[in-house]
């Protein structure tokens, strides 16, 4: 490295002396000892002065455009750049070496190869040591330049360029966005800043950069970019069908029989729809158009219980002489209250079916003897009891009229005889009342 204070002749001061007469002053200041300085990796400033033999020559223009500064060159090529003094130079390396060590994680040393020295320059190629840092960043090759996005303060991704950024941003805006759309807002902060990276690292593309940002986080089940869409949809829907009941005598209660199908009708709906992420958050209505009218299905619910609900719907169970009605009777020399109907005739008499169901019972019970209970739902049950013979089991299914048992003495007997019971929700009814 060279130190000069003199890299110009300056013999000849017949132009405006009073502006050189200030170099034997400002010399002085840059006598110092030789310093080493940076590789220059890329020409930093044009304009330099070369070759100033004769400063008369320029005269008062010169004294009016030009100032005394340092230049910063490498082995004798045009100056890098011109600053005021050699501190604004020392700062500048200091604040690169702080800046690229940060970058890259480790210690970085500038390169020491350059040449200071005291020189004549136009005022306006003079930088200051925070333009002069910006300027040597430039030509470190361990780090590239780039164009970073922050989102809410996190760095989400590089490009080359700031266009391609803003590119990305638009990009995801429009992969949220269909022909409904009204408005898209992007929810988080956004910065898009110039700065400094390793040089190994990939910048993306415009395309890379938004699918990047529309991919969910480790973090978060949502993208680091939120964006937030509004839509006006137009649809149309079905309008179900409303049910109309209406009571029925004739039916068992709680019965339902459909008197008339509906038909469901057809409405135009306009909606507002808000997205977070083209996740759907809320949705508000706007407009609604019937264009068909729904019609009604009609259902007719049963009313009918106990005897009123039974008539009709038992026949006889044997044939015979009633021996017994239903009520209070006198037998064994007591009073006590008779459960069902006797109807008497010869051993062996078929006993059916009052009306089809399920047997839930099939064996002997205290009192009964043998006995069979039907289950014939909608609350009915039957019973027959003092059966010589039961022939169903339990569980079987079996249909009005069918044979199931023959009569008998069984259980509690004077004779042989059906005692018929007719139950509604455990109910005791009167089953003469029950029969046709």
């Amino acid at each position: 490295m060279h130190h000069s204070n003199r890299p110009y002749p300056m013999e000849d001061l017949s132009g405006p002396e009073e502006f050189f007469c200030q170099l034997a002053d400002l010399e002085a200041e840059f006598q110092r000892p030789p310093h080493r300085r940076p590789v220059r990796k890329k020409t930093l400033l044009a304009g330099a002065l070369a070759g100033l033999t004769g400063l008369s020559v320029l005269g008062a223009v010169a004294a009016s455009t030009c100032t005394l500064c340092y230049a910063v060159s490498s082995q004798g090529d045009p100056p890098l750049a011109y600053v005021q003094g050699e501190l604004a130079y020392t700062q500048a390396v200091s604040q690169v070496e702080e800046q690229v060590s940060q970058i890259l994680h480790t210690e970085y040393n500038y390169p020491e190869e350059t040449q200071v020295a005291l020189a004549i320059a136009p005022k306006e190629s003079v930088q200051s040591a925070e333009e002069l840092t910006a300027s040597l960043m430039e030509t470190v090759p361990q780090v590239q330049e780039a164009w970073v996005l922050t989102v809410d303060g996190v760095a989400a991704g590089a490009c080359s360029t700031q266009e391609e950024v803003e590119q990305a941003l638009t990009l995801v805006k429009e992969g949220y966005s269909n022909q409904n759309t009204k408005s898209v807002t992007v929810c988080n902060e956004i910065d898009i800043h110039l700065d400094y990276l390793p040089a190994e690292d990939d910048l993306y593309d415009a395309e890379t950069l938004a699918g990047a940002l529309m991919l969910p986080t480790e973090e978060e089940e949502e993208p680091l970019l939120t964006v937030e869409t509004v839509e006006e949809v137009t649809y149309t829907q079905s309008i179900p069908a409303p049910t109309q009941e209406q009571a029925d005598p004739t039916l068992l209660l709680n019965q339902r029989e459909t008197m008339q199908e509906g038909t469901d009708g057809l409405e135009e709906r306009t909606d507002r729809v808000t997205r977070r992420c083209g996740v759907e958050t809320s949705r508000e209505n706007l407009s609604v158009d019937v264009l068909t009218e729904p019609i009604p299905q009609r259902i007719a619910v049963g009313t009918a219980q106990g005897v009123e609900a039974a008539r009709g719907r038992f026949l006889w169970p044997t044939i015979g002489q009633i021996t017994s009605p239903f009520g209070y009777r006198t037998i064994f020399g007591s009073t006590s209250f008779h459960r069902g109907l006797d109807i008497a005739n010869v051993t062996g008499t078929d006993i059916l079916a009052s009306a089809g169901g399920t047997v839930t019972w099939a064996g002997a019970k205290g009192t009964y003897g043998n006995l069979i209970i039907l289950d014939h739902g909608n609350g009915f049950t039957t019973y027959y009891a003092h059966c010589s013979q039961l022939l169903v089991t339990e569980g079987d299914t079996v249909s009005q009229g069918e044979k199931i048992a023959l009569m008998g003495s069984t259980g509690r007997s004077t004779g042989s005889h059906l005692h018929f019971e007719v139950r509604w929700q455990d109910d005791l009814l009167d089953p003469q009342k029950c029969l046709p």
